[in-house]
């Protein structure tokens, strides 16, 4: 079992490391986003959120499932490796020139919906072009992760990173061009990633469309896009609901403190990176079952401590003095970090929904995934239209939490019934209880740095005191670290 865990431990640190670059470019630039000499206003900065809410939504409709089918079908399936990736890729690209074409025609009228206006079509016919590009360029990514070879899946993704920085640098600081040269940026840096990674997947390429995979994969895959649809509600529904109502202005600061309350997010899609491949590969091994309930335990226990961290430390991060005299997060946004710490709560529930998931692809049973989705998409609508107008921002968080709660418990419900896994109830409502306490302590006292500084050294110092970590755990922790 240590060994296995081990493996997944390892993949998943890796995957960290690129998520995060992947994902870094609006930390890092994030002083530059929420200084009025670039992005006048909050408001703007609220353009720039629609315009990630929209291409996010839009994402999963030009995928429509397939990756997950085709990564499913890799390992599981009668099919040849190259016959299930040549004919997912073929569907991809197909749906990406039409879904593109709608897109550009329609750019009038969808920039009216989107961000209240048909001046915006710019900003629509531009995230067509990076969806296009997006959607095809993500598909050898699955043949690295499928290889396992995540240290070369990191290289392309910190190397997508470093160019999309230095044109966002160019458009946004040199040329001044503001929202409208983000996305230049990013478009650019997606032509040049589909380009390098191409020879990559040349070889699974070489297969042969086929009717009867690509059925096979449609009836795997359609079944996760409205699942997909309705976790992007859960994710960025609130984005657009506050445009409406409450207005651009608290858009814009809600969406500047969510990027860092989104740091666990980073975690867990690297986690998610390397578990499904991981937990498909060992899924016929007689302790396949009780690694997985090891593994959401260790989950549980580094996302409460990321929480807690982030938690405490983010009031005196975001004033950190930058050259220029500039800050870390522009001072105009400083009021919103109160949302930080429900929205990392958020995202531990997710993570724990995305260890849930585990029979659903196992058995096959992904057509009922839209009922957790679902049901949390349901509640995160209802919640924000009841929230946002009494609570604002915190109201807005308040949802995204009950949301993720919501999905992570409906899940674990079914996945019991479909495929039992002997879960550490015990040490995980340890976790979750002793979190819970230090969440309730953060938002009663609003305690001073020292206390701050108690917490936060304290918490994993109490888990190591009341040996929560078994001696063969230890014996492991101790390998690692002699290693590093």
């Amino acid at each position: 079992m240590i060994e296995h865990i081990k493996n997944l431990a390892r993949h998943s640190s890796i995957y960290t490391i690129s998520t995060f670059m992947q994902r870094a470019l609006g930390f890092i630039m994030l002083p530059i986003y929420t200084d009025p000499s670039y992005l006048a206003s909050k408001s703007q900065y609220g353009d720039l959120a629609l315009v990630y809410t929209f291409t996010a939504f839009m994402n999963f409709v030009y995928l429509y499932g397939m990756d997950s089918a085709i990564l499913r079908y890799f390992f599981l399936g009668k099919f040849r490796r190259k016959d299930v990736y040549t004919t997912g890729f073929k569907g991809v690209v197909v749906n990406a020139v039409f879904l593109s074409l709608v897109l550009y025609v329609f750019a009038p009228q969808l920039g009216t919906i989107v961000f209240g206006g048909a001046h915006y079509a710019l900003l629509i016919r531009l995230s067509a072009g990076i969806l296009f590009f997006d959607s095809i360029g993500n598909l050898p990514y699955l043949v690295l992760r499928a290889e396992e070879r995540s240290v070369l899946y990191s290289a392309f993704r910190i190397g997508r990173f470093t160019l999309e920085l230095l044109l966002n640098l160019l458009f946004v600081v040199v040329l001044h061009k503001g929202v409208t040269g983000i996305l230049y940026a990013n478009l650019i840096a997606s032509v040049i990633n589909l380009l390098a990674l191409l020879p990559f997947q040349q070889r699974y390429l070489q297969g042969r469309w086929s009717g009867d995979v690509f059925k096979t994969l449609l009836l795997f895959g359609l079944p996760i896009l409205p699942n997909g649809l309705a976790y992007l509600t859960v994710e960025v529904s609130d984005k657009y609901l506050m445009r409406i109502l409450l207005n651009k202005d608290l858009l814009g600061l809600y969406s500047a403190n969510y990027k860092f309350g989104s740091l666990l997010l980073l975690v867990v899609i690297a986690f998610r990176n390397a578990w499904q491949p991981f937990f498909l590969k060992i899924a016929r091994q007689p302790e396949a079952r009780k690694i997985y309930a090891r593994v959401l335990t260790y989950f549980t226990l580094i996302g409460a401590m990321v929480i807690i961290l982030g938690s405490f430390s983010i009031d005196y991060l975001v004033r950190l003095p930058l050259p220029g005299g500039k800050t870390l997060m522009g001072h105009m946004y400083w009021s919103g970090t109160k949302i930080i710490p429900i929205i990392l709560s958020s995202y531990l529930f997710y993570g724990m929904y995305v260890n849930f998931t585990v029979g659903i692809y196992i058995r096959k049973k992904t057509r009922y995934m839209i009922i957790f989705t679902g049901l949390a998409a349901l509640v995160n609508v209802v919640s924000n239209l009841y929230l946002m107008p009494r609570y604002g921002i915190m109201g807005a968080a308040y949802a995204t939490l009950i949301s993720y709660l919501i999905m992570a418990l409906s899940i674990f419900i079914a996945n019991q019934k479909i495929y039992y896994i002997p879960y550490e109830y015990g040490r995980v409502a340890f976790i979750l209880l002793y979190l819970t306490a230090v969440l309730a302590f953060y938002y009663g006292i609003r305690p001073g740095i020292w206390m701050r500084l108690a917490v936060m050294i304290g918490s994993p110092l109490l888990f190591v005191g009341l040996r929560f970590l078994r001696p063969e755990e230890w014996n492991v922790l101790r390998q690692w670290i002699k290693r590093a």
